[in-house]
């Protein structure tokens, strides 16, 4: 327990981090929700359906699907990716686990979205063993 709460702890510190590094102000996500208060009756959005499939335990395809779909030249696009980390760090590791993620991809995740939105990946080594 101690080493998720440290775990978690340093994605958060990460995300702040790349707020800053890019220059923009982070937004919290929406926090923990039911996938039904998030639907649309003309469908789902982008983030919001990256966040729906998180939440039927797809977490790989929706991060693929991030890296597939999101636009990395515009900075505007960084919330949404801050946030879908910020979102799959509230889940327990439990619950990563029975979707075939860990709390380190979730890590790598970031990094790699860092490096994608044209950061040196070298400041964020520090939260990487």
């Amino acid at each position: 327990m101690l080493t998720e709460d440290y775990i978690i702890r340093m994605i958060h510190d990460m995300v702040r981090l790349l707020s800053k590094i890019l220059g923009k102000q982070y937004e919290q996500p929406y926090g923990t929700y039911e996938a039904s208060e998030i639907k649309h009756s003309s469908g789902l959005g982008f983030p919001e359906c990256l966040y729906q499939l998180a939440d039927q335990g797809e977490i790989g395809r929706a991060e693929d699907m991030l890296f597939e779909e999101l636009d990395f030249s515009d900075i505007e696009n960084l919330s949404i990716a801050l946030n879908f980390y910020t979102y799959l760090n509230t889940f327990s590791d439990d619950r990563l686990e029975a979707c075939s993620f860990s709390r380190d991809e979730v890590l790598d995740g970031l990094r790699d979205c860092a490096e994608e939105f044209g950061v040196d990946t070298a400041l964020l080594d520090a939260f990487h063993d």
